[in-house]
């Protein structure tokens, strides 16, 4: 538990001089990571929807009186606390788009392994990124938002403007081509 942090939070909430400053020069590079990584899962990597991911944040911890920010408890670092809130917001961002013409792809291309991450788990994902650019649009699509966007089966078939009960078949199947493509 980090007094230091609590305390730079409770400044904040009470508008105390200096200290959004401070919060914004300790937070900045947290949040930043936190956008990145989760606007990654997207395929997107532009500086500009990064940027707005993060400028985002700081609008959400502000919002309403600072609502989030007040609950910062200090059970937790305040950089991991406010990267993990930057990765939901840019998840929510990338949600808000809603689907397009041409869906991003699920997982973005691993040629090397990222720090902390090992070779066969890279592998994997090459894998799994190979096999779901042998679906067609449709297959992909379904995947994507059903298990990664969690969307519901009638949110699936509004925004793909298919019939509810097609939904679940065409699902298992492209499920199933999947598990071939991976085997």
């Amino acid at each position: 538990m980090s007094t230091q942090d609590l305390n730079l939070v409770q400044r904040c909430v009470a508008q105390e001089s200096g200290a959004w400053d401070e919060f914004v020069r300790r937070t900045r590079s947290a949040i930043y990571r936190g956008a990145t990584v989760a606007l990654r899962k997207f395929r997107v990597s532009d500086k500009e929807s990064i940027e707005n991911a993060y400028q985002q944040v700081y609008v959400e911890l502000l919002r309403d009186g600072g609502k989030v920010l007040r609950t910062y408890r200090g059970e937790s670092e305040l950089e991991g606390w406010v990267s993990v809130i930057a990765m939901r917001t840019a998840y929510r961002l990338m949600r808000q788009r809603g689907p397009e013409a041409a869906l991003p792809e699920l997982l973005p291309a691993a040629p090397t392994p990222a720090p902390g991450e090992n070779a066969e788990q890279s592998e994997f994902l090459n894998r799994l990124d190979a096999a779901f650019r042998r679906l067609d649009a449709r297959e992909a699509a379904l995947l994507r938002l059903s298990y990664y966007e969690q969307m519901s089966y009638k949110e699936i078939a509004a925004a793909l403007g298919m019939p509810l009960n097609s939904v679940s078949p065409l699902l298992i199947r492209a499920k199933e081509k999947l598990k071939k493509y991976l085997e």
